[in-house]
């Protein structure tokens, strides 16, 4: 049985792919240049997403098939960390991807 992941098991990592994902969009991000990376709490991304952005994200489980099996966001997609990069052609262009794991 699918269970939903709660807001305090996660961590997110917000990648603009591209394309025409607008930069001006009200979701509070925050950068770690050291990383090189950009990381939403779960409270930002849904509050962005009930506030009509939902269309403008696409969601990576980056678990394994295991536990993705066993818990996960409804809609995300299952991409292993040791499959990210060669999948990211697959993402879309014009979304934000929003990986996480637990």
């Amino acid at each position: 049985m699918q269970r939903a992941l709660t807001a305090s098991t996660l961590m997110l990592l917000a990648l603009a792919c591209g394309g025409t994902v607008d930069p001006n969009a009200p979701l509070e991000t925050h950068r770690d240049e050291e990383r090189n990376v950009t990381f939403v709490t779960a409270e930002a991304l849904h509050g962005w997403m009930e506030a009509g952005h939902a269309d403008e994200v696409v969601i990576v489980d980056n678990r394994n098939l295991f536990t993705f099996e066993q818990q996960r966001i409804a809609g995300a997609r299952l991409i292993p960390t040791d499959d990210v990069e060669s999948s990211l052609g697959s993402l879309p262009l014009n979304k934000w991807a929003v990986f996480y794991c637990t």
